[in-house]
């Protein structure tokens, strides 16, 4: 019979899965403190009508023992970014009641995840992309990877990426994009991680969100 491995801090005796979950529920409780409560008002503010309305959701994890960030591949089929390394979410519709709304409506479509398995811990600030869309991104631990179903139609593949390799400064940098109307403007890229690179306003929202989360 496997035996459960124990670990001690300040003195006191841990199994295993209560260390794990221990470090968790610490990593969540101090992002939260950081990350901007989710209200109406932010829903409400005014932006340029010409943008499109989209929010996402920055998943996190534990997976194989570490603490990760959890992105999709768009699959080539999608109308926009295909192939890109993203995070679950897409256009703010008529059925959504607010932004958060339209972000977990969007992660059960791409990946099967439901609202009841995922933990939301707040939102950054909201953001404009080159490619006209205005951004509302939300963070969120998942609990239980057992229920993700990728829609092939959308999502290629899932990858996790860990947050000690996403934090060292060795694995990003920038460079000049020359975008669809020929304007070149700087953007982050991170170096490729199993076979696929982060860039983008999605590298954009890990960098910020990596300037809120404590080690």
């Amino acid at each position: 019979m496997h035996q459960p491995l124990y670990v001690i801090i300040a003195g006191v005796l841990f199994k295993e899965n209560e260390m794990m979950n221990f470090r968790v529920r610490k990593f969540i409780d101090s992002t939260s403190k950081n990350l901007l409560n989710i209200n109406q008002d932010i829903f409400n503010k005014s932006i340029d009508p010409d943008l499109i309305k989209a929010s996402v959701l920055i998943p996190i994890t534990f997976w194989e023992n570490e603490l990760v960030i959890m992105f999709t591949k768009r699959s080539n089929l999608v109308n926009n970014h295909q192939n890109q390394i993203s995070f679950p979410g897409g256009t703010i519709e008529k059925v959504d009641a607010n932004p958060l709304a339209a972000a977990l409506r969007e992660t059960k479509e791409e990946i099967g995840l439901k609202k009841d398995g995922i933990e939301i811990l707040g939102e950054l600030e909201a953001e404009n992309t080159t490619t006209g869309f205005y951004i509302y991104p939300f963070v969120s631990f998942i609990h239980n990877l057992d229920e993700i179903q990728i829609n092939k139609f959308e999502v290629d593949r899932i990858i996790y990426i860990p947050l000690n390799w996403l934090r060292n400064p060795k694995n990003s940098y920038t460079e000049i994009y020359k975008g669809q109307n020929t304007e070149r403007h700087s953007v982050i890229v991170f170096s490729d991680y199993d076979g696929e690179k982060v860039w983008g306003i999605t590298a954009s929202l890990v960098k910020r969100l990596l300037k809120i989360v404590k080690k």
